[in-house]
């Protein structure tokens, strides 16, 4: 072939003229038309699953699922979420997705080896235990439990299955637009008693749905323990709290990178956004997550963290005072923390187990048998980890604390190694695991969905980021497709005969 271009001439054999063939068309750069295109990466994408978990995303941050019930019965809920993941698995099923593409790639697979032995030791637990289930009539919401617990794991699977490494700052950026729109709307919520979320969802899935009303109360009455109930599109001011500190480590390391006074100026406007609006449930872990999330930050980037932090503090403390007067007052206050219910109560979860937990030590008395709505049959513990000694026994806490653990730990060699962008994903996803490990001592974090939809989802970005672009996921039917037009792009290109 002499020349290049759209009109190169192709020699075919000595003797014979040349013959001119017009090539394939190429796409800005000199790219082939059959070629990937390096701007194939949300939100610049037409690839349809990034832009359905961004929609799943949406309504996550947006819409109180745990009390948004659609008019139509189901075994296992009718919650919202449960028909969206149930579109999820059927869009991944339809447009391509394939889990034979995640299992050749180089991304690990500790995490999802993880969650498999905890799912394992959860499904033994219960059928170890079934006589006694089926006697008390606590199967069925084992069952319930159980397709709650397959919510989480799809959205893992979907996003570790659907999404690109290039895909991951896009997704970031999203992640924390999403959580600076919940913030605003919770510190409106502190301020007004107003809750955008559940009254704008009541209005649009009014003709579909039946939405709770908003439990929010800014007036709490004499007698409690003196706090304020806000919380955002959840059920529990904790569960919105883990969504926001969850995404803080987003736009904290982005205030690190940050290449422009603009870029530095968004990103530290979003943070303080988010640690406001989570102080402004005023609940210690609003303070404790971020404090955790930071001294992990401090263990790869000692000299950022050190030289930001007087600035951020007094920044922080001066516009959380500002935006929600009398939280700061609530968290610190020491008798208002040693006089607050949940502290009392978590003084004595575990002693109260301590019975049952001796009785099923190692394999526990089956997973998601503990019933919230009968709290005279069954102690709330304020900790997942009691949680799951209980349910799972220690066989299965230790397979929670590794499923937890396990993203932290493959996101080293990563976080230190010389790829900047990866580097800073990296540490940005495992932080989010870093808050949700910490979280799961402080309340139930099971027991409210956002929470660990909210892990789950962050966990998989941590498995993406690990692996840099080498280890992107390519679906066998999108593989086949690009065959398919490189080799009719070959056909215009060949000699005529």
């Amino acid at each position: 072939m002499a020349g290049s271009g759209v009109g190169a001439t192709v020699v075919t054999r000595p003797g014979q003229s040349a013959t001119p063939v017009r090539l394939s068309k190429r796409s800005k750069g000199g790219r082939a038309a059959g070629a990937p295109s390096a701007r194939d990466a949300f939100p610049h994408t037409r690839r349809p699953l990034p832009w359905l978990l961004a929609g799943f995303l949406a309504m996550l941050f947006l819409v109180p699922i745990d009390s948004t019930e659609l008019k139509v019965h189901m075994p296992v809920g009718s919650q919202i979420d449960r028909f969206a993941i149930g579109g999820l698995v059927f869009a991944w099923v339809i447009l391509g997705g394939d889990q034979r593409a995640f299992l050749r790639t180089r991304r690990s697979k500790l995490f999802v080896g993880a969650v498999c032995v905890f799912l394992a030791i959860a499904v033994a637990s219960v059928l170890l235990n079934a006589d006694r289930l089926i006697n008390l009539g606590e199967l069925e919401l084992a069952a319930k439990r159980f397709g709650l617990l397959g919510s989480f794991l799809v959205l893992a699977w979907f996003t570790i299955t659907a999404l690109r490494f290039e895909d991951l700052r896009g997704f970031s950026t999203y992640l924390i637009g999403l959580a600076t729109v919940m913030a605003f709307g919770m510190i409106v919520e502190r301020q007004t008693g107003y809750n955008a979320f559940y009254n704008w969802s009541g209005t649009i899935f009014k003709p579909i749905a039946n939405v709770a009303p908003s439990p929010t109360n800014i007036h709490p009455e004499l007698g409690s323990d003196g706090r304020v109930a806000v919380f955002g599109p959840t059920l529990h001011g904790l569960a919105a709290t883990t969504m926001l500190v969850l995404v803080m480590p987003f736009a904290l390391v982005r205030i690190f990178d940050a290449k422009t006074k603009r870029q530095w100026w968004l990103n530290a406007f979003a943070f303080t956004l988010m640690l406001v609006a989570a102080a402004s449930t005023d609940r210690k872990t609003a303070l404790l997550v971020p404090i955790a999330v930071v001294i992990y930050f401090a263990i790869y980037r000692p000299r950022q963290v050190l030289r930001l932090a007087p600035l951020g503090l007094v920044a922080a403390v001066g516009l959380v005072h500002f935006a929600s007067p009398g939280s700061l007052g609530t968290i610190f206050t020491p008798t208002a923390g040693l006089q607050s219910s949940s502290t009392t109560h978590r003084l004595g979860d575990f002693s109260n187990v301590t019975p049952d937990v001796l009785a099923h030590p190692v394999i526990g008395r089956g997973f998601g048998t503990l019933n919230q709505d009968r709290p005279d049959q069954f102690r709330i513990n304020d900790d997942e980890y009691i949680d799951e000694i209980w349910q799972v026994g220690v066989l299965g806490w230790l397979a929670y604390l590794g499923m937890i653990i396990a993203p932290i730990a493959l996101s080293r060699r990563a976080i230190r190694g010389r790829d900047p962008t990866v580097s800073s994903l990296a540490l940005a996803a495992s932080a989010g695991c870093v808050g949700f490990l910490v979280v799961s001592a402080l309340f139930d974090a099971l027991s409210f969905p956002q929470a660990p939809y909210m892990f789950f989802f962050v966990a998989a970005l941590t498995t993406i980021a690990a692996a840099g672009p080498e280890g992107n996921v390519r679906p066998a039917r999108e593989r086949a497709y690009e065959l398919a037009r490189s080799r009719r792009g070959a056909l215009v290109s060949a000699p005529s005969s």
